[in-house]
């Protein structure tokens, strides 16, 4: 992407669910999804974080991809590179 600020919700959403359903070998992941109700562990987490970082270029803090929905996650991904 040329801006990382430009990335909007839908864009991140869709990266964070594609990328959480590799990591959780699921065939269907959904916006209300919980990592932990998943399968996601301590282990799986970083993963996750490290992958949007490499994707959009901000890293969540692991206890946000343990406790929020992926569509809450998204949102608070696309607030975060906004202020940036």
């Amino acid at each position: 992407m040329d801006s990382m600020a430009s990335v909007d919700r839908t864009a991140a959403e869709s990266l964070i669910l594609e990328e959480a359903r590799k990591i959780l070998k699921c065939d269907v992941v959904g916006r209300q999804d919980h990592f932990l109700d998943l399968g996601g562990d301590s282990l799986m987490a970083p993963m996750l974080a490290g992958r949007i970082e490499a994707a959009l270029g901000f890293r969540p803090e692991l206890e946000d991809i343990f406790t929020r929905p992926f569509g809450e996650l998204a949102e608070l991904v696309v607030a975060e590179l906004s202020h940036g």
